[in-house]
């Protein structure tokens, strides 16, 4: 298609114009005058701007871009200074004055070098006189230990000694014990039978001081005598038994049944004993049972006229003496009273000797709480917070390199206080990152191989930007572009609104100082080994998406063809397109707005093209190929901004 035919149009408007300033002539006079008016206005613009001129329209300029595949990028532009990353101020809180100085401003050292040592005179004698202060004490301390040393030595060499005496007894006791328990159980049966009998006994001789009160009452009221009388001769019966034969005496338990048994029976006399004494006050005991039954008898026949019998009884007595004479006997046979003497004569001293062991152990843990207090006391003495103090201010006062590099600022002044304020005393690197050092940095050491550039990113770029995107860093200094990391984002805007980034540099730097100015990219996306266009190249109409592909001609005579494509990743200039119709070396009109570059003069700019071409770089008026990538320049504006129209 030829720019005459494509334009060929535009000569028939200015016919239809004409004849709208004949119509409705029979209007009146003032509206005719008015569209006179507007006609004559109207033809004067179309004159103007040659319409009705003979001359045909045509293309001052063309551009369009050569396809081949590259990347497609997305960034973040910013400037700002480089600076070392790895920067450390060497400060001292101390105020003694500089001795000596061992490096200078641009000196490279290395992490521990010495860079200047302090005046210490003053804080030596102060260390001596603690020293002595020390000794003195450790001196009290130490006479305070040995005594309570010889203590604790004395408490444990008792204890120690005594449990000889200890273990004796206490073999002696489980010597004793042994053979004690075995005869105690030997004899357990015949104790438990006496001890039955023994109660049996007491119960009887209890009921018998209640029978013979209730006689002695029946007796003297002369009431119920006959009943009363049976129950005390039963109770005498129960208890001594041989009414009838008179065969127990209670004044000395002496019978001829009885008194053999338990004669010799030491336990049964005791016993005895106490009951003849809880009954004395009641019974008469110069009586036989026999005496005492036949004297009930007289009695009550006396008063009543009746012969009352004597009834049997369980003679608790006689039970009771045969019972104790058994547990002698058994005691006798086991050599019970022997076993139990040494048993309980071992345990009494098994128990002192452990009572007395016990007064031992307690004394040794005294004497050892008091050792430890005296240990604690020298060893407290031995040390110094003081001493630590001033040791370790003497070591401090040896300044020293913190890390290695190079150093670009020293505050340090032989005869003045280490990181003083005056004038004199300050030098520095010009332009050197950690210059405006406190009053207490004396020097300011930086790493000259481990670079960094602090820039700025805009509130509306922040949220695209993320610690580790990849980053190219380029200066006016060089001409050679470095591989870089985003490292670090402020959390919070400063007073411009913009946030305080920093860009690490990966690469090994060469014709980079500190102090320069340099440019950083933030690549924020990158889409590899595609088509990309200028965005304007990008047309779009009811069937999609398309792209002019040039078919022929040259110059502003060039032709082209529609070309449907699919779009992807875009920047602010460029788009990916992608077409099976489309190949490598394709040109593209640079503009899908087929008006872009038509003049109405029929002359061509060749000064226009080459005004767009210079200022891209590129031959893109005459099918120049494409740079490989081209980044968005959202944040500082490095790059320039293509005209409307595309490139």
């Amino acid at each position: 298609m030829s720019s005459n035919d494509i334009y060929s149009s535009l000569e028939k408007e200015p016919k239809k114009a004409k004849k709208k300033g004949f119509i409705k002539r029979h209007k009146v006079l003032s509206v005719i005058v008015a569209l006179i008016l507007v006609l004559a206005i109207i033809l004067g613009v179309l004159f103007a701007t040659g319409i009705f001129s003979d001359k045909k329209s045509g293309y001052s300029y063309i551009r369009t871009t050569t396809l081949s595949k590259g990347s497609l990028e997305d960034s973040i532009s910013s400037t700002g200074t480089i600076e070392s990353a790895k920067t450390s101020n060497v400060t001292t809180s101390l105020n003694y004055t500089v001795k000596k100085i061992a490096v200078a401003v641009g000196d490279s050292v290395k992490k521990g070098d010495v860079i200047c040592t302090l005046d210490t005179k003053e804080l030596e004698e102060q260390i001596a006189t603690e020293r002595k202060n020390i000794s003195k004490a450790v001196k009290n301390a130490q006479t305070s230990y040995n005594n309570a040393k010889s203590s604790y030595d004395t408490a444990l060499s008792n204890l120690n000694s005594y449990k000889t005496t200890l273990n004796s007894a206490k073999n002696d006791y489980n010597s004793a014990k042994t053979p004690y328990l075995t005869a105690k159980s030997a004899i357990s049966s015949a104790q438990k039978a006496y001890n039955k009998a023994l109660s049996n006994y007491n119960s009887a001789g209890s009921k018998l001081v209640v029978a013979q009160n209730n006689y002695n009452n029946a007796i003297s009221k002369n009431k119920d005598v006959v009943s009363v009388a049976k129950k005390y001769m039963q109770a005498i019966q129960d208890l001594y038994g041989n009414c009838s034969k008179g065969s127990v005496d209670i004044s000395d338990s002496s019978s001829t049944t009885s008194n053999q048994s338990v004669s010799n029976n030491k336990d049964f006399n005791s016993q005895s004993a106490n009951i003849s004494s809880s009954t004395s006050n009641s019974v008469a005991v110069n009586q036989t049972s026999n005496d005492m039954c036949l004297s009930v008898q007289k009695k009550v026949y006396s008063l009543t006229n009746t012969t009352v019998s004597i009834p049997s009884g369980s003679n608790t007595l006689y039970k009771l003496g045969q019972k104790a004479a058994a547990l002698q006997s058994a005691k006798t046979t086991s050599n019970y009273q022997n076993l139990e003497l040494a048993f309980t004569t071992a345990k009494s001293t098994y128990d002192n000797a452990k009572q007395t062991n016990s007064q031992y152990e307690d004394a040794l843990k005294q004497a050892k709480s008091q050792l430890n207090q005296a240990s604690d006391q020298l060893q407290e003495a031995q040390s110094s917070d003081t001493l630590e103090e001033l040791e370790s201010q003497l070591d401090d006062c040896t300044i020293k390199a913190n890390q290695s590099g190079t150093i670009v600022s020293l505050n340090a002044t032989v005869g003045s206080a280490a990181g003083g304020s005056s004038a004199s005393a300050s030098s520095s690197m010009m332009g050197a990152s950690g210059s405006n050092s406190s009053q207490s940095a004396v020097a300011t050491i930086s790493d000259l191989n481990k670079l960094k550039v602090s820039i700025t990113i805009s509130e509306a770029d922040i949220n695209n930007a993320k610690i580790g995107l990849s980053c190219y860093i380029t200066s006016d200094a060089t001409d050679a572009t470095y591989n870089g990391t985003l490292s670090q984002i402020d959390p919070t805007a400063n007073d411009e609104g913009t946030f305080g980034a920093e860009v690490t540099i990966d690469d090994k730097t060469t014709g980079l100082s500190i102090g320069m100015n340099a440019s950083a990219e933030i690549i924020v996306s990158s889409t590899d080994d595609v088509f990309f266009v200028p965005i304007d190249a990008v047309g779009k109409d009811n069937k999609g998406k398309f792209v002019y592909r040039k078919t022929g001609g040259s110059g502003t005579d060039m032709t082209f063809e529609k070309v449907y494509v699919g779009t992807g990743d875009e920047n602010d200039y460029y788009i990916e397109i992608s077409s099976e119709e489309l190949a490598e070396g394709d040109v593209i009109r640079s503009s899908s707005d087929l008006s872009e570059g038509i003049e109405t003069t029929g002359e061509t700019s060749d000064s226009s093209q080459n005004s767009n071409f210079s200022m891209f770089g590129g031959n893109m008026s005459n099918g120049g190929n494409m740079p490989s990538g081209f980044s968005s320049n959202k944040s500082s504006g490095n790059l320039p901004s293509p005209p409307s129209g595309g490139q």
